[in-house]
């Protein structure tokens, strides 16, 4: 594609977000059919699922019976507590990211939920991922491959 500037000067337009393929994130990427995405599935997760609390996140944990789902699924809340809506989606990208880059450490069949906490965002990077690989092995799903 070429853009049209001011000094009538053709020159290529490159794309600086490109779609499919080539993004920032390195590795699996967290797909569709990964997330919890209907608030009964959430529901289930919370009523029959164990609790584990810690510093950053509260994490529901579900063993799943059900065959020909994937073999993992995760959910990442974020309460109102945690401020305005920049800090809540904030809170839900760091969760989010932790996950994709253990989920291979972590069991198979399993239904996820982590519950964001306001210290969260008051720690740096290499604090929230430790406190979480903490929490997934205290919740019993940490494989650590």
């Amino acid at each position: 594609m070429v853009g049209r500037y001011c000094d009538g000067v053709a020159r290529k337009v490159v794309n600086a977000f490109p779609r499919k393929g080539g993004g920032l994130r390195s590795g699996p990427s967290l797909g569709k059919s990964e997330r919890l995405q209907y608030g009964q599935e959430f529901r289930k997760v919370y009523e029959q699922g164990r609790r584990c609390a810690g510093r950053v996140a509260v994490l529901y944990v579900r063993e799943r019976t059900e065959p020909g789902r994937p073999s993992r699924r995760v959910g990442v809340v974020s309460g109102r507590r945690l401020g305005g809506a920049v800090k809540r989606n904030r809170a839900r990208r760091l969760l989010r990211e932790v996950y994709r880059q253990h989920k291979s450490q972590l069991k198979e069949n399993i239904e996820l939920v982590m519950v964001a906490r306001p210290a969260l965002l008051e720690l740096s990077w290499s604090e929230i991922e430790r406190e979480l690989v903490r929490q997934f092995a205290e919740a019993g799903i940490w494989r650590g491959d």
